[in-house]
């Protein structure tokens, strides 16, 4: 089994070599083992051979999230050994699974990647996000929950008492969380690094959490729906793609993912929603492991009565998982897609993508918890046919059309 923290010094010619004997054994499994890829293959009149290496990728038909959705022909129930969820902030969620090797080629990468900015495990870390994001282990705080005034004041007392070592949460979380600190005139000490996850890191947000919590920012990229992960080293000249795991195509700036490791559920040319960038130059650092620019779509930020909603807790919520206790039982497969549009006067429109087998339950406790996250906004929730594009043909899921309610808060 491959050792991250060695391979990360290979040259890059010997990424280019693993990749391709990696790709080599995962699309000859998928095509003998997994219906749905089969199907592809023949669909496309080509064999597992027929894709020579990487640069032949683009001979197949490209994967979506909407085709794997409850479609048991692209899993091997057999290697099943996690079940994970997509956090849902392209909109459209999808319960997957991991085989073992591939859990422990995430952790090796996850490991890899905290270790950069001066994590390991035994460090006190503290995480502020939803179930997504927790983080286990005796040293963790993990800090769930919306981002209203009242408990902010909670958390940031709850930190005070923990003295972290290291900051771990979704963007818009920690951005809050420090601006908060910054307007309480609120200072820590102690906090090596800050790791902000799963929604876009712009400079405005980097420049506040670092004056906020007095330490550097680590940027990650991690969608383990396809393996596509890449993280900021010490040099801070961009993201380290992780050649090791998996496989990305750049097409028309879209991210197209190969997971060289999930035998389960192989995701192969999947489109999982999110943008890329190569940078095209090295990093100082002396690893040969690509510099990239990798974006997630565009999310804006809903603010309730009692203050702003993190982006991933609210579409967390229209997924069924809002708390540590969530899982499997609360999964809510039934509802395709959900997009949140912000109106003057702390109104909500949702709109609601069903799935055939959408559940009048399901829809009933999705207006229940959803009260709860947003107490006092009027709710209107309408079902469509499909999310409309704007002109340039994008889908926004999170929008928030109170321009004078974002000034307030400095969003």
């Amino acid at each position: 089994m491959i050792d991250f923290n060695e391979s990360q010094w290979w040259s890059y010619e010997r990424f280019i070599e693993f990749q391709n004997i990696r790709l080599a054994e995962i699309l000859d499994y998928a095509y003998n083992n997994i219906p749905a890829y089969k199907n592809k293959f023949d669909e496309a009149k080509l064999k597992p051979a027929d894709i020579k290496n990487k640069d032949d990728l683009y001979k197949l038909p490209i994967t979506t999230r909407e085709e794997m959705q409850n479609n048991p022909d692209f899993v091997n129930a057999e290697l099943i050994y996690d079940t994970l969820y997509t956090g849902g902030s392209t909109g459209s969620s999808l319960k997957y699974y991991d085989s073992e090797e591939s859990r422990y080629i995430r952790a090796q990468a996850h490991a890899r990647g905290w270790l950069w900015n001066g994590y390991t495990q035994g460090k006190r870390l503290a995480v502020v996000s939803s179930a997504q994001g927790t983080v286990g282990g005796p040293n963790t705080l993990n800090l769930v929950g919306d981002l209203s005034t009242g408990n902010l004041k909670e958390i940031v007392e709850k930190l005070i008492e923990f003295k972290p070592q290291h900051l771990r949460g979704y963007v818009s979380s920690l951005y809050i969380l420090a601006k908060y600190c910054l307007d309480n005139s609120v200072t820590f000490a102690g906090i090596e690094s800050i790791d902000p996850i799963s929604e876009n890191l712009y400079d405005y947000q980097r420049e506040v959490m670092e004056r906020g919590f007095g330490c550097r920012v680590f940027e990650e990229y991690c969608c383990n729906d396809g393996g596509a992960c890449a993280w900021e080293c010490e040099a801070h000249e961009g993201l380290h793609y992780f050649m090791e795991r998996a496989i990305i195509e750049e097409i028309d700036g879209e991210m197209i993912v190969t997971d060289l490791w999930n035998k389960a559920m192989p995701f192969i040319r999947y489109r999982n929603g999110d943008a890329i960038v190569f940078l095209g130059k090295n990093c100082s650092c002396g690893r040969q492991l690509p510099l990239v620019q990798a974006k997630g779509r565009t999310n804006d930020i809903i603010i309730g009565k009692n203050g702003p909603i993190s982006p991933s807790f609210l579409v967390h919520h229209g997924i069924g998982l809002v708390g540590p206790d969530r899982g499997e039982s609360h999964f809510r497969s039934g509802m395709r897609t959900v997009q949140y549009i912000q109106k003057p006067g702390y109104i909500l429109e949702v709109n609601i993508v069903k799935n055939d087998w959408c559940t009048d339950t399901e829809i009933t406790e999705f207006r229940r918890d959803l009260n709860t996250i947003a107490p006092g906004m009027q709710i209107n929730v309408n079902f469509l046919h499909d999310i409309p594009t704007t002109i340039s043909g994008k889908r926004s899921f999170i929008i928030n059309e109170d321009k004078e309610l974002l000034k307030t808060w400095g969003l």
